[in-house]
Order: structure tokens, then sequence, then C-alpha cells
């Protein structure tokens, strides 16, 4: 028999304090959650799998699957697990979730795209920056919240179109708590790149960016500055970039990098599944309520 419980009223889960603050978390509608949440699927009141979901970018309908746990042989778990957690979330009105895994963790890939129909819908390309010249540079801007609109547009026009849909970003998704940078021409008149640097332990630092398909050889001084902020904070962290190809200049961006002999760690799919949505009142459809999105299509 397997039963599916939130973690924190599974024995054992988790220490008090943070017990009670996913507890907490549990009570809230998503646009509220403060933290991911995680769900354990019990196979005979034995602890089988364990699937963690967070929102995307701060997103309040747009979750990705940030761990998955399989005990030896609770494989076939998976599936009923991740699908009552995506149908609990689907029923508070969560839209679309996604999940990035290694193209060299066949098993996964084969759970998410053979056994639960997640679509590919991209992929990720993750460099490590080694070694770098980090003489500093006032080449990137501090972010200002006043720009947000400015940014999110620019951020979602780089998007390719048949992507827009799953991972455009609204205004209030640059709220976020990153460190965040923007690039702009010489009189400060046209906004041509956005970088944050995210990080959960303060020694891993990730940058997500997007950059005006005209100007992506400057991703190299980009990362310098990035770099150079880091070294002035902390004595020993790891840098890694993210290329992401749903942004329209991304193999450009993965020839500059290879290019500057960055080192190579991964690549890995994007695997997405979203559901209806409600149709806006000025589509061309004015009587229609909801509009299918065939998640079967590659």
């Amino acid at each position: 028999m397997i039963e599916i419980k939130n973690i924190v009223f599974v024995s054992g889960g988790l220490n008090f304090v943070k017990c009670f603050l996913c507890f907490i978390n549990h009570l809230l509608p998503l646009r509220l959650k403060f933290a991911n949440e995680s769900y354990i699927a019990l196979v005979d009141n034995k602890k089988s799998a364990l699937v963690t979901l967070d929102k995307d970018s701060k997103s309040h309908t747009r979750f990705k699957i940030t761990k998955l746990i399989l005990e030896q042989f609770s494989a076939s778990v998976a599936p009923q697990l991740i699908n009552y957690v995506i149908s609990k979330y689907r029923a508070q009105g969560a839209t679309s979730f996604y999940v990035v895994v290694d193209e060299k963790q066949a098993d996964l890939l084969n759970i998410f795209k053979n056994e639960m129909n997640f679509r590919a819908s991209g992929f990720e390309y993750l460099y490590k920056i080694n070694s770098l010249n980090h003489a500093q540079t006032t080449f990137l801007k501090p972010f200002k919240k006043e720009n947000i609109s400015e940014i999110c547009k620019f951020y979602n026009e780089n998007i390719n179109s048949y992507n827009k849909p799953m991972f455009s970003r609204e205004n209030y998704q640059f709220n976020n708590n990153c460190q965040k940078y923007v690039f702009y021409n010489d009189d400060e008149t046209k906004l041509l790149g956005y970088f944050e640097v995210a990080t959960k332990n303060n020694h891993d630092f990730y940058i997500n960016f997007s950059i005006n398909f005209a100007y992506n050889i400057y991703i190299i001084d980009a990362i310098r500055f990035v770099y150079s902020k880091l070294k002035h904070k902390h004595k020993s962290f790891n840098l890694y970039i993210k290329v992401k190809d749903y942004f329209m200049n991304s193999k450009e961006l993965l020839a500059i990098l290879n290019e500057n002999h960055f080192e190579f760690i991964s690549k890995s799919q994007i695997l997405a599944k979203d559901y209806y949505r409600q149709v806006k009142e000025n589509n061309i459809l004015k009587n229609a309520k909801i509009i299918f999105n065939d998640p079967t299509i590659a």
C-alpha cells in the first residue's frame, strides 16, 4: 500500500524548527508560500521516494521539481508520487511544471519522458568559471526596482516565441533574492543585458542571464565583473554560468564560452508539463473559457 504525505507529517523527516516553518508554509496558498515543499511516498510505512517542488523565480503558477530521491527498487513509485503532487498543486492554481535532468541520468529521463509524458522543452548547458582575469570594471550597473517593467519586457523578448508561454516572466518575479545587474548602452537609453547571480549556500554561485543578440561578445566582460564582485566578498567560491537554449542567441553564446575555454560541466534536458489556461477577455475567441496546450508536442 502506497501512502503519500507532506514531509512535515512524516516522523523523523525534519527537526522541530524546520518542521514548524514547513507546517506554516504548508498551510499557505501557493502565491504566499515562502519555501519549497517535499512529499514522501510510504510503501508499507517505509520511506520509498521523495519529491521537492519549488517556485520558479517566485512564480505563483510555475513550479520546478528540484529533487527526486528514490530508494532502491522504488522507481515504480515515482510517477504516482509526482502525479499526486502535481494534481494537488493544480487544484490550487498551478499551471506549469518542469524539471532539468542531466542527459547522463537515463533512469530519470525515462521516468519523466516515457512514464509521465513530460515534453522536451529545451536544453540547459552548465559551465564552470575556473580562472579569470578579474580586474575590477564598471561594466554592469546595479539593478533598480523602478526599471522592472523594462527588464521584464527585455527578458521575455529574448525568448524563442514557442518557448514564451512556458518560460516568460512577470514583473513580480524579478523581486527575488539574487544579486542583480543590468547592462545598458553608453548613454543608458537602451537595455542590452540582465544578469542575476543565485546561490543557496554562499559558496556555489550561478549566473542566469539574458543579453541582446548584437552584444553577445560582452558576456565575457559580464562574467569577469561578477567574478570580481564575488572575489571581493568570498575567499573561496565556485562560479557557474547557465546557458538555456530557449533564448534566441544560445548557440552563439555557447560558441563564445567554448572559444574561451570555460569548463563544460553538463548538458541537461528541460522537461515540462503544462495544463489548461484561461483565455483572457481580449482573446479573439470571446466565448472560449479554456485553451488546451497539448503536453505531448515536442
